[in-house]
């Protein structure tokens, strides 16, 4: 267990925010957080930077 990452909420719970999302490290969609498609604002992230862009790192596996 000490190896598990924790996963946080999804990347939908998250309003007024440009963000950029991640999906096993790679940039899937960059924009408005309204705007998000409805699969990416699904996916549960496990690490989140805030600033003027919020970023959501998610792993597949986790999702």
């Amino acid at each position: 267990m000490k190896n598990e990452k924790v996963v946080y909420l999804t990347v939908g719970s998250g309003r007024l925010l440009n963000v950029e999302v991640y999906l096993d490290d790679k940039l899937i969609y960059q924009g408005s957080s309204e705007d998000e498609p409805e699969d990416i604002q699904n996916l549960k992230y496990s690490k989140i930077i805030c600033g003027p862009i919020t970023k959501y790192y998610c792993e597949s596996i986790y999702n």
